[in-house]
């Protein structure tokens, strides 16, 4: 086997002193170690992290986004996930999106796209309300000092990484569509931030000391809030201040399953990761030799979603969902004392709108919802969206061995399901597990990294799929972040390269 090049400046393997962390970007993953070296815990240090990520990288999540936590707790022995994801705000009805244009790709377009831009695309940002909940039951530090490392990131300023320049570039359009937006997220004479560039938010920082001061009911019951519900309804959106008030996050039993000697705990529906591990530990059982598994890993992908679509929903109105867009945030933690922490929260692919005076990129999360009426996934007051992120963690004899979870829409499990299946099958290494080229089955489509053509070209042409190359390892499928430790303590954090992502051990 040719061996992986991930770009070393990503992971890092030692024998940790007070943990380590993989994140998207290196200012978030150094915080998530000096918390950890002042003496919170990983629950903690992924919540400083997570904070971080939604300053350095804002199109991707931050206060206006929601998500998923998983976590482990290792002097009780509990392991549990929380549920914050955005919620269908009371007022949206199908009826009230223009007419149907198309079904696209990876959404139901309606007439002026409402449901993928603006203000009626907006659901119920759940982070603040389900970061605050996992902290503060699991954490050890104030909420304040969790906070410090963003509000000093968004006052202070900071350079702009490869993934965020990247995403900016291919959102141009709808940052120009408010005049908060365009203050924020283009420079004064109206250019792009390039990989490199300064850039700050101080209102942001505001808001994350509020936050800081007042604790998460400052964003539902509060001054904050206020002027979201005030920017709802001066433009039409569905937002409303009873949705803010009886939004909760919800902790969830883990899903569970087993996968070559590991015991593995997964986000439960509406997330896809029970899906991912069933179909892992039907790839157990087959005789795979190296180089011919991607045809066996295809098929399982395409069982995956022909199954997700058929039946996964929001548990709460379970009765296929239309997709998501590309970007996510997504970390793991682990630290000395064995707790660990993974967390994948997302925009999706952000409404476009900034609420003005605050530096907070609202959630598109709407786009998710299917506006035709009948489908399992259907705009339904309160429902929670089916969903591609899958934090999870993987124990063996009760201890915990990886942490791992990804951004990039249905390729997050995909992309997981290949880096373990690399890992645990094949016998790489995680750095190599995760450098590996990879592929992408869904319905009727296949994406695959373009130095794969030559094979995946004919596992293409037999299963009726239409190929698309990316090119260079092009973070379109996906970025990994994952925390591995062995039996002798010595751990590797790895950051996926090709969105130059950051794992260290200190």
């Amino acid at each position: 086997m040719a061996e992986p090049d991930p770009v070393s400046s990503t992971w890092q393997q030692g024998t940790p002193k007070v943990g380590a962390a993989a994140t998207g970007n290196a200012d978030a993953t150094r915080a998530a170690l000096d918390i950890l070296e002042a003496g919170g815990n990983a629950i903690d240090a992924a919540v400083a992290a997570a904070y971080v990520m939604g300053t350095v990288e804002p199109l991707d999540s931050g206060i206006g986004a929601g998500g998923f936590m998983i976590l482990h707790d290792a002097e009780s022995g509990r392991t549990e996930s929380i549920d914050f994801l955005g919620t269908c705000p009371a007022a949206a009805k199908y009826e009230l999106y223009a007419s149907t244009d198309a079904a696209m790709d990876y959404v139901i377009r309606v007439k002026g796209r409402e449901n993928e831009r603006g203000h009626r695309s907006v659901a119920v940002p759940g982070s603040v309300r389900g970061l605050g909940a996992a902290q503060a039951e699991f954490g050890k530090l104030a909420m304040a000092d969790v906070l410090a490392p963003a509000i000093s990131l968004a006052e202070g300023g900071f350079r702009v990484g490869h993934k965020a320049a990247l995403r900016m570039a291919r959102t141009e359009a709808l940052l120009n569509l408010t005049e908060a937006t365009r203050k924020l997220l283009l420079k004064p004479d109206g250019s792009l931030f390039r990989a490199g560039d300064e850039m700050a938010n101080p209102e942001y920082g505001a808001a994350l000391r509020q936050i800081a001061k007042e604790g998460p009911d400052c964003f539902y019951k509060g001054a904050l809030g206020d002027r979201l519900i005030a920017e709802m309804e001066a433009h039409g959106g569905f937002l409303s201040k009873a949705d803010l008030e009886g939004y909760d996050a919800i902790w969830r039993a883990p899903a569970t399953a087993s996968f070559k000697g590991h015991d593995v705990a997964t986000m439960p529906p509406p997330s896809s990761g029970s899906l991912v591990f069933a179909g892992l530990a039907a790839l157990a059982e087959e005789t795979v030799t190296d180089g011919a598994h991607y045809g066996l890993l295809a098929d399982a992908m395409l069982a995956i979603f022909k199954k997700r679509a058929a039946s996964f929903g929001d548990p709460a109105f379970l009765k296929a969902a239309p997709g998501e867009s590309s970007e996510t945030t997504s970390l793991a933690v682990v630290d000395k004392h064995g707790n660990a922490a993974c967390i994948t929260y997302s925009n999706n692919n952000h409404s476009g709108v900034v609420l003005p005076g605050t530096g907070i990129l609202l959630n598109n999360q709407m786009m998710l919802f299917s506006p035709w009426p009948g489908n399992p996934n259907e705009v339904v007051a309160g429902k929670r969206p089916v969903s591609s992120m899958m934090p999870s963690l993987l124990f063996r004899e009760g201890k915990v061995r990886m942490a791992i979870g990804a951004s990039g829409s249905t390729r997050i499990p995909t992309s997981i399901m290949q880096v373990l299946f690399n890992r645990l099958v094949l016998g790489d290494t995680l750095p190599e597990a995760v450098g590996r080229a990879r592929v992408h089955a869904e319905t009727e489509s296949m994406l695959a990294d373009e130095e794969l053509a030559e094979t995946a070209q004919p596992l293409a042409d037999a299963r009726g799929l239409q190929l698309k190359l990316s090119p260079g390892r092009d973070p379109m499928l996906a970025s990994v972040q994952a925390v591995g430790l062995d039996a002798d303590g010595s751990a590797a954090a790895v950051g996926d390269p090709r969105a130059r992502a950051s794992g260290m051990v200190r």
